[in-house]
């Protein structure tokens, strides 16, 4: 697998080290704390990124808020980072996102985008992931999306895989087929 940019490398060094460990499952949870923290308390990422913080204040903030509630290779990642004077411009997100994927693929996950008219009951939500857990063997995590202009029906989309069962797409489809007849 192909890795760019820092926060991806950071990712596989993490990953590699959780899984070497035997503490994936712990760190996989501190990764998406770490990205919900920052994401719910902005002030914590500027302060982390702050050129006029020292990063003894950074590691100090790390160890007092993190310490205790985090695992100890997760700690060590971001007092890494703190030491190498790479929290200026560390891009969490990415990091954050590669690992995901990287722990989906270790788990026998598969991420799949659910796309409806309208919201999708608890119902409608089982069964969908019931297919997919069905078709791929795989357990499935659904990022489900409103988009009111595919009409009806539900596009499914795994990786490079579309299952597009929308009713704006069958109207295409008919169309085409309306199209292609030729009257006498």
């Amino acid at each position: 697998m192909a890795f760019g940019g820092i926060g991806k490398r950071y990712a596989l060094a993490l990953f590699d080290a959780a899984v070497a460990e035997d503490v994936l499952e712990q760190v996989n949870d501190d990764v998406v704390s770490f990205t919900r923290l920052l994401e719910s308390e902005p002030a914590l990422g500027r302060f982390l990124s702050s050129l006029r913080v020292t990063p003894e204040e950074k590691k100090d903030l790390i160890v007092r808020v993190l310490g205790e509630r985090a695992s100890g290779l997760f700690v060590k990642l971001l007092l890494l980072l703190n030491d190498k004077r790479r929290l200026d411009d560390f891009d969490f997100e990415e990091m954050s996102e590669s690992f995901q994927r990287l722990y989906e693929q270790h788990a026998g996950i598969v991420r799949v985008s659910v796309i409806t008219a309208v919201e999708l009951d608890a119902e409608l939500e089982r069964k969908a992931r019931a297919t997919i857990e069905q078709r791929t063997g795989k357990k499935a995590t659904l990022v489900k999306r409103v988009d009111p202009s595919i009409i009806g029906g539900m596009i499914m989309i795994a990786g490079d895989r579309i299952l597009d069962g929308s009713i704006r797409n069958r109207l295409g489809e008919l169309r085409k087929e309306l199209l292609a007849v030729r009257v006498h």
